[in-house]
């Protein structure tokens, strides 16, 4: 079984959104949550093995400092991957996401499943993308107020390839998925068996340049601030005139930020959503351009 580093750490429950945002960009490769029966929340984010901890541990102290983000406790560990496979499954019930979505652990009988919904079972491995981040939560309800059926469509750090398959359940005529883990894209695929949509995506191992020069109808990202700036363009080469582009990963405070980013592209805003300190922002390019 492969190892693991993680910063556990607890906090107030304000302030849930800001230290999940500072350890996602530190690189965490997921973040599970306790909430305790005070107003206290625990936080374990995963980091890979081959990553310094120490130098980890020591810049997000920094980091929240920074902020006045106060700190209750912080400690770090090693820890094999089947621990936290074991401690979701425990901890996630069935759930629903929008309108549309029934978010459901793989191994959750789940009965019955809404009729009105359509059920995405899921195996999340050490992928980002369990449904129940607000990041994920925005991408799906983006997806399904914007994307049409039998459109093209691109994930983009697909992670446990949660949003590939919801484009299929809405109908989606190409599905293309990529990602630069290897390990990621194991789990993606297998995911993708488990909800019987496996032969409808395609997964690219790799950055979004590794696809070739298709262009989509609808594309999403979820990741970064700092790597959605550095993909922009990319994204924009494979969007179609018309396309919609779903960004998400983004904190609300650094939209400004990216605003100035947006600016030099000829994408035109459609919609900022938003839940707790996070933000999805839905863009469309424009029909000439």
């Amino acid at each position: 079984m492969k190892q693991w580093n993680f910063l556990q750490v607890s906090i107030h429950l304000r302030d849930l959104d800001r230290a999940s945002g500072l350890l996602w960009n530190l690189g965490t490769q997921g973040i599970e949550e306790q909430h305790l029966k005070t107003s206290k929340v625990r936080i374990k984010a995963y980091f890979d093995a081959a990553s310094d901890i120490r130098t980890l541990t020591q810049k997000f102290k920094f980091q929240c400092a920074s902020a006045s983000l106060p700190l209750h406790s912080i400690s770090s560990k090693t820890e094999i991957e089947r621990d936290w496979f074991k401690k979701w499954r425990e901890q996630v019930n069935p759930f629903a996401v929008g309108q549309r979505f029934y978010l459901i652990p793989c191994q959750e009988p789940a009965n019955p499943i809404p009729e009105d919904r359509f059920p995405i079972r899921l195996e999340p491995g050490m992928a980002f993308g369990t449904g129940t981040h607000e990041t994920t939560q925005l991408c799906l309800e983006s997806l399904e107020q914007y994307l049409l059926p039998k459109r093209d469509f691109l994930d983009i750090g697909t992670g446990s390839g949660i949003l590939a398959i919801a484009a299929t359940k809405l109908g989606a005529r190409r599905v293309v998925a990529c990602d630069v883990d290897p390990v990621v894209i194991r789990i993606a695929r297998a995911n993708a068996v488990i909800n019987r949509c496996a032969s409808k995506i395609k997964f690219v191992l790799g950055e979004i340049t590794e696809i070739g020069n298709s262009r989509f109808d609808f594309l999403v990202a979820n990741l970064t601030l700092e790597i959605v700036e550095e993909s922009l363009f990319q994204m924009l080469k494979r969007l179609r005139p018309g396309g919609w582009l779903a960004l998400s990963g983004i904190l609300d405070r650094q939209l400004p930020q990216f605003n100035r980013r947006l600016r030099e592209t000829s994408l035109i805003f459609q919609e900022r959503k938003k839940k707790g300190e996070w933000i999805c922002l839905v863009l469309r390019r424009g029909q000439g351009g």
